[in-house]
């Protein structure tokens, strides 16, 4: 079975938003707590992958991005909707072989497609949903699970159904 762009893109999508929710279920008054860990809090960690994917899907559409920051799961669930809703639309009109041409924080011009632009967005969220498990499980709260066979299992028995 191919994958496409927009399927692996919406595992990222799933993870996100089942990570969030995983957020305000179990660990809302931790969202903002000082931590000794990869990032100083939680909320540090959601609002780079929330900027860094707002980053990527910015150079792919030629626009500036922006310091994107939040105070709660929800308020980043809300925000991460929206600009994952914008991306899928994107990505629904394009040829994920085109490539994009941007230029890195330091000024150096690169180019990728946007198939490998997505795939590194993706692996990105994956790396840092794991950074937040790690996290949580060091606050004593059971991380939440995101792997993508657990997305794959999720989206299985909702055609079945």
């Amino acid at each position: 079975m191919e994958k496409t762009i927009q399927h692996l893109f919406a595992y990222h999508v799933w993870g996100t938003e089942k990570m969030l929710r995983h957020l305000e279920d179990k660990a809302e008054g931790f969202y903002n707590l000082e931590i000794t860990s990869v990032f100083p809090s939680i909320k540090a960690v959601v609002d780079h992958v929330l900027e860094v994917d707002d980053l990527w899907f910015s150079r792919m559409i030629g626009r500036t991005a922006g310091v994107i920051l939040t105070e709660s799961p929800k308020e980043a669930r809300e925000k991460f909707s929206v600009l994952h809703e914008e991306i899928t639309a994107y990505l629904n009109s394009v040829d994920p072989l085109e490539n994009i041409t941007y230029k890195t924080s330091q000024g150096e011009t690169f180019q990728n497609s946007v198939e490998e632009l997505i795939t590194h967005l993706v692996n990105h969220g994956t790396y840092h949903r794991g950074n937040l498990s790690a996290m949580l499980r060091q606050q004593g709260i059971p991380g939440g699970s995101t792997d993508y066979i657990y997305f794959l299992r999720e989206n299985s028995l909702k055609s079945k159904q």
